[in-house]
């Protein structure tokens, strides 16, 4: 993963914690970050529009769960352990406020 990388614009700070994305997604990341920012308060609120903005901008090739689903997680102070697609993680902040997302499959198994 990336080391940290810090981008002040405007008034959001994004500072990109750890990502093993392309250039073009974190580029994507940063963009919704700062629409969605702007629109919602509520940490759910926040994780959903993410997550939302994610699922139409890179959906699965071939629209199936079990090609990879993204997943968001918002707030202050939380701890998880994650499995994620190669390539489709990012841990970044925003105005002191955390942000994960990351891509996986539906099943493991498969």
């Amino acid at each position: 993963m990336a080391d940290e990388k810090k981008k002040e614009s405007g008034e959001f700070n994004i500072a990109i914690l750890k990502s093993d994305m392309s250039e073009d997604m974190i580029k994507d990341i940063e963009e919704s970050t700062k629409q969605v920012f702007g629109k919602h308060k509520l940490h759910k609120d926040l994780a959903t529009a993410i997550k939302a903005q994610f699922d139409q901008k890179h959906p699965p090739a071939d629209n199936k769960a079990t090609s990879g689903v993204w997943h968001c997680i918002v707030g202050s102070d939380f701890a998880c352990s994650v499995t994620h697609e190669t390539h489709f993680a990012c841990y970044w902040s925003c105005n002191n406020v955390k942000l994960l997302l990351w891509k996986s499959k539906d099943s493991p198994f498969d």
